[in-house]
């Protein structure tokens, strides 16, 4: 069954890898195109392969379409996330092999008409409306043309568009070589959404992490996600949500800062208490020093007394 959600006007299809919808508030837009890069070993194959599955089993025709490695490796390696994906080559999901030799591209003028022209054939006989095209970037290396290359992904996408299909693109990502990134911005350039995966050694510990670039049309969470390969595939790891306990609970200091807290509480009151006691001193000393009003003396009253007229 095609279950679709809807974010304001534009309709998503769910990938079914875990926490990866959430990111994107419904998965990867329908009818519109997605770049997935990064480098070697980052997951790209993997997350491709694994939303076309997913959405095989919900009833949504898919293809896959190879340029650099072939389709029956393909199949027998996603046995090891339990995909069995031979179950759903019967009917729901089929392979295209488009690997090409060097010296047939080198040859003479290629471009992808004749790929394109069959391809449409096999999604109308499977009712595909999900395509992925993996490795694209090994066409783009074997033109070796900077106008070529720009020629066909533009072919690439007026097709796609024409055809309305939600099309997966993967490319290689390797910011030391100028020409991959140019490749790369020529790719991201046609595409409504662009996520980047990332993989690198930490000492023993393999670190992996993707981050979504753009998404036309559609909110998204712009920081980036660790996110691991299990033995059922891409698992996205998402901040815990505290529990309503958590929530309930009041907000409390670390052990450290708590103690730090008091400490200069108690001194700010010794502090008070000495100023206080020292400013009673002072009155104390200011009364004390200051001579009482002289009185009149008994002598002088009785001498006044005496001299005064009856």
């Amino acid at each position: 069954m095609n279950k679709r959600r809807k974010a304001g006007g534009l309709d998503k299809l769910p990938t079914g890898i875990p926490g990866f919808d959430r990111i994107t508030e419904g998965g990867l837009p329908a009818r519109r195109t997605t770049l997935v890069a990064g480098g070697a070993g980052s997951g790209k194959t993997v997350f491709a392969l694994q939303t076309l599955a997913n959405g095989a089993r919900r009833g949504e025709p898919a293809i896959f379409v190879s340029f650099n490695q072939y389709p029956r490796h393909l199949v027998e390696n996603a046995g090891a996330f339990g995909w069995d994906l031979e179950a759903l080559e019967k009917d729901k999901l089929a392979f295209l092999d488009a690997r090409l030799r060097p010296m047939v591209v080198r040859a003479g003028q290629y471009d992808l008409t004749g790929m394109l022209a069959g391809l449409r054939v096999v999604a109308g006989e499977l009712g595909a409306r999900r395509l992925a095209f993996d490795s694209f970037d090994v066409l783009l290396t074997l033109l070796d043309d900077r106008l070529a290359e720009l020629h066909e992904t533009l072919r690439l996408r007026d097709w796609l568009c024409e055809n309305e299909f939600a099309a997966l693109i993967t490319v290689s990502l390797d910011p030391s070589d100028p020409r991959a990134a140019q490749r790369y911005a020529c790719v991201q350039s046609i595409a409504d959404c662009s996520l980047t995966l990332d993989y690198r050694l930490s000492g023993q510990t393999a670190l992996r992490s993707l981050r979504l670039a753009k998404y036309r049309g559609s909110r998204f969470m712009e920081q980036e996600f660790p996110f691991t390969i299990t033995d059922s595939g891409i698992q996205v790891l998402l901040p815990r949500a505290p529990s309503a306990a958590a929530l309930a609970a009041p907000v409390g200091l670390s052990p450290e800062i708590e103690e730090a807290r008091r400490e200069l509480t108690a001194r700010i009151a010794a502090l008070d208490h000495f100023l206080e006691m020292k400013r009673a001193e002072l009155d104390f000393l200011a009364r004390k020093e200051t001579p009482p009003p002289d009185k009149p003396q008994l002598d002088s009253l009785l001498v006044s007394a005496a001299n005064r007229p009856d």
